[in-house]
């Protein structure tokens, strides 16, 4: 029974090995502890958490803290640049990464871990976004390509992400930067047969529900859709609504989920 005893003591070598040879997820400023052993990992904290730090400027993560959310926008169609949008229960927030690519490591719907020591919050036109400490003009810069896949990680699976239906009189706060969709809406009168974007500039299209709200659609010049003409009919549109000095506004991340073959309708004429 020897030869029996020798390959036990192998195989315990051969796993003890493995083990040694395993690493450990870290995050910055976590000192690699993943969470166990007698150092605390960092402390998980949700987006709207995250987000009532912004007191009006930049503010500079100093905290070993960390989100959890999925994808629900990313660079794919170009009406974000260098962006992904992550959600949890709590809201969203849109977080700077300068790659060009994104949407090939960050795909829809795949859950992310977000390691903030060291990231800045700031806010542009009023949203806030988390990303890197900025010299410049504005409030935060873009996590450099060599630093990025250290901040925000893939944690699992990619799953559907499904929009929660709004009004527009019914938006708030808490809806910035999330995932949302519209039923018995259209484009204003004075738009039809115009295209999403002129060819220089980002534009504002108008949405008008049958209760007379209207919210701003905001598309990139650059995006995959931007000279494709407005639907002339109602429907149903889907996207993130975002924020910008003062007002909602609704980015578009696939064309293909705005559907609007209904006829049209007569808004009512607030006075």
């Amino acid at each position: 029974m020897m030869w029996k005893t020798i390959d036990l003591f192998m195989l315990l070598v051969l796993l003890c090995s493995a083990c040694s040879d395993r690493k450990t997820l870290s995050y910055p400023g976590d000192g690699g502890s993943g969470g166990g052993g007698d150092t605390p990992g960092p402390r998980q904290v949700s987006i709207a958490y995250l987000k009532s730090l912004y007191a009006g400027y930049p503010y500079r993560i100093a905290e070993d803290m960390v989100l959890e959310g999925r994808v629900i926008a990313n660079d794919a169609n170009g009406n974000y640049y260098h962006t992904i949008v992550v959600s949890d229960e709590t809201g969203g927030i849109e977080v700077k990464i300068e790659y060009d690519r994104l949407f090939e490591i960050y795909r829809l719907g795949y859950p992310v871990r977000i390691g903030c020591n060291g990231l800045t919050l700031g806010a542009y036109g009023g949203l806030i976004q988390l990303g890197y400490p900025s010299s410049g003009a504005y409030e935060t810069g873009y996590i450099p390509e060599e630093e990025f896949p250290g901040y925000v990680l893939v944690s699992g699976e990619a799953v559907p992400i499904v929009p929660d239906t709004m009004t527009v009189s019914s938006l708030g706060p808490s809806d910035v930067s999330t995932y949302v969709a519209f039923a018995g809406v259209q484009f204003i009168d004075e738009e039809l047969g115009l295209r999403w974007s002129e060819s220089d500039a980002d534009t504002d299209r108008h949405l008008v529900d049958r209760f007379g709200d209207t919210l701003r659609v905001r598309t990139n010049h650059r995006a995959s859709f931007a000279e494709r003409k407005l639907p002339v009919g109602s429907g149903y549109i889907e996207g993130i609504l975002s924020w910008f000095n003062g007002r909602y506004q609704l980015r578009v991340t696939d064309v293909r989920n705005v559907i609007m073959e209904e006829a049209r309708f007569e808004p009512v004429r607030h006075p």
